[in-house]
């Protein structure tokens, strides 16, 4: 199926790996041009020549702090300067600090609301007013958690910010679906990224590798589809909603989750 993404110019943010790489790698795929920010500069450069390497789409880096106000709007900026316009944001920035609610502190919580509400209300605010310019429609595309559906225990932040995202992701698509720009959320589960590692460190069971791999293998077991995701899955469905063919999709939360969350 053509996407129709070919040419089309996407920012990705928290892209120099796991999910924010694994979206910009699909979106190069479907030929579409890719800004990507991280804070890493160069892990991040390093990223955009693997991607240009692999689809032969150009990519560009831009290192950028986006719990910042300034960094959202110059990822944007840097996005039309580069390219000359914006069709596709896709928002993510990586997760907060993971662990129980009794164990986080008021900084943590700050850190978190930055970092990943925000970031989001930021990102979207300047992508979408970049988009209206263009007079072309375009596609947001936010990176959740499946925390966004029930919270999860040992991710106390992710489950207390996350769902008022839903909100945000709701009222951005009821109002500008008339300006053809949609407004979607798409929400991994258990996705082998640097992010899983992290959040299993907080186990017990985790203290060796050999412990890391027997918990990965029960999570694995306890998903309906029988095993952790791949990154890529998460960015195919990506590419899907930032595509033409997702045109009359809005304000929705799609779980990439095999299937893991079992809330109607």
């Amino acid at each position: 199926m053509d996407l129709g993404l070919e040419g089309k110019v996407a920012l990705v943010g928290g892209a120099s790996q796991g999910l924010g790489r694994a979206c910009a790698a699909a979106l190069a795929a479907e030929g579409a041009k890719t800004v990507i920010v991280a804070r890493n500069a160069e892990r991040l450069r390093e990223t955009a020549q693997a991607i240009t390497k692999a689809t032969r789409a150009e990519c560009h880096a831009f290192a950028a702090d986006l719990s910042t106000a300034e960094a959202c709007a110059s990822a944007v900026a840097e996005t039309v300067k580069k390219f000359g316009r914006l069709d596709v944001l896709v928002a993510n920035a990586g997760g907060p600090k993971a662990g129980g609610i009794d164990e986080m502190s008021d900084e943590d919580w700050l850190r978190g609301f930055e970092l990943t509400f925000l970031s989001t209300v930021r990102l979207a605010r300047a992508a979408i007013a970049a988009m209206k310019k263009g007079g072309g429609g375009g596609r947001v595309v936010i990176i959740g958690s499946g925390s966004m559906v029930a919270p999860i225990g040992n991710l106390a932040i992710s489950s207390g910010l996350r769902p008022g995202l839903r909100g945000v992701a709701k009222m951005l698509a009821e109002r500008h679906a008339k300006d053809g720009i949609t407004v979607n959320i798409v929400a991994p589960g258990l996705i082998k990224t640097e992010r899983l590692v992290e959040v299993a460190h907080g186990n017990p069971d985790s203290a060796t590798p050999a412990g890391m791999q027997r918990l990965f293998e029960r999570w694995a077991a306890e998903i309906p589809a029988g095993r952790l995701g791949e990154p890529s899955e998460v960015g195919e469905a990506v590419a899907f909603l930032a595509s033409e063919r997702a045109a009359y999709v809005t304000g929705q939360v799609l779980l990439v989750d095999g299937g893991r969350h079992r809330a109607l």
